[in-house]
């Protein structure tokens, strides 16, 4: 069966940018060792003057040139858009598998196909503090309703996505939530004391600020703590506001922006680390919550949208309001401060990894999808 999977694909596979570009990876690399799949990953990118083909082990990428149109109409009626079916009907791969906005547009396709939504760009706007969003997000509304109304298949990643779909479709709805690479359960704990870990573009949606002052706090309260933060800036004078928080606050020498990683460093910090802290405001199923499963750590995280469906409340980690500073501080201080309580959290929560974000669990079910998808079509 040739499958093709339409998502952002990383440039240097060891260092995606954003969750969509590290789902896409371990998906691909994990369809590609189910014996009967030969998997191909199709990209739009904005600067790619042309189509490049290019293998990664058993998995073939074609980056294809994008459009300069603002995407919210280049997923409607742009130049992208067509570059994408026209590529997609040439290539003629029997199922397509759509995990970037895109889908939302594709209608009456021929070939069979599926759309995985991972998030939806009328909330990111809001949570971003993105410019001109109370005019952009309702027109999101608009798109994402139109699209969704319109799809027959639909994978889900969060009961917190299912609910949210339900209403605006009549596709059938299969539930099957993110992978995370194998090398993360391979992690050995090295965990330095006091130290925790967050990974995620630093951002008002990420929370980077209020979580950086819960730190503040639980360090004025007498934890000898570290926090490390791992991600890009993704709003320069947001950066300077986090900035100017540590820097008032005296906080250089315990919280450390790290920028970037490749996945080794990445794996490396994990295991440092003896708790993950992510309090965003807006999140659907965050792959870095799943990672830090995966290596056995303890999570702190929001209360908020998909987040409460991967913590279990006083098994895996605690929950939060991400605007309460003083309850974030505090389950931070818990965790740190209690290795009985670290360790339990932290095999409940590899233990329910393995069980639900395993690429190999991941990959069956969307494989039976498929399958499922070519009997339909075929009758």
């Amino acid at each position: 069966m040739k499958v093709a999977l339409f998502s952002r694909y990383p440039v240097d596979p060891s260092r995606p940018r954003g969750g969509v570009e590290a789902v896409t990876a371990v998906y691909a690399k994990a369809l590609a060792r189910i014996g009967d799949l030969e998997v191909h990953v199709v990209t739009l990118e904005r600067m790619r003057p042309q189509v490049k083909i290019e293998r990664h082990g058993a998995v073939t990428v074609h980056r294809l040139p994008g459009s300069s149109w603002p995407q919210i109409l280049d997923i409607l009626i742009g130049p992208g858009r067509h570059r994408l079916l026209d590529y997609l009907t040439r290539l003629k791969p029997d199922v397509v598998h759509l995990h970037e906005t895109y889908g939302l547009t594709l209608g009456n396709f021929p070939i069979p196909y599926v759309f995985t939504v991972h998030g939806f760009d009328h909330a990111n706007l809001l949570a971003q503090s993105a410019r001109f969003r109370r005019l952009r997000s309702p027109l999101w509304r608009l798109v994402e309703h139109y699209g969704l109304a319109r799809q027959k298949h639909l994978i889900s990643i969060s009961p917190y996505v299912r609910h949210l779909i339900e209403p605006l479709t009549r596709a059938t709805i299969y539930d099957i939530e993110i992978p995370v690479d194998e090398r993360f359960f391979e992690v050995g704990r090295r965990e330095e004391g006091g130290r925790a870990l967050s990974v995620g573009w630093i951002s008002a949606r990420k929370n980077t600020l209020g979580l950086v002052q819960a730190f503040g706090r639980l360090v004025r309260n007498g934890v000898s703590a570290q926090l490390a933060i791992v991600g890009e800036s993704a709003d320069a004078a947001y950066f300077q506001q986090v900035m100017g928080y540590i820097e008032r606050e005296g906080l250089g020498d315990r919280v450390h922006l790290l920028g970037r990683l490749k996945d080794e460093q990445l794996r490396a910090e994990l295991a440092r680390a003896c708790l993950f802290v992510l309090p965003s405001r807006q999140e659907n199923s965050p792959g870095a919550i799943a990672e830090a499963m995966a290596v056995g750590l303890p999570i702190v995280s929001s209360n908020r949208c998909g987040m409460p469906y991967m913590v279990q409340e006083g098994a895996t980690g605690y929950l939060v309001d991400p605007e309460d500073c003083d309850a974030l501080a505090d389950r931070m201080s818990r965790i740190l401060t209690d290795d009985v309580l670290r360790a339990r959290m932290g095999q409940e929560a590899r233990l329910a990894a393995l069980r639900r974000f395993h690429p190999d669990t991941v990959a069956c079910k969307t494989a039976d999808v498929y399958r499922g998808l070519l009997q339909s079509h075929a009758g």
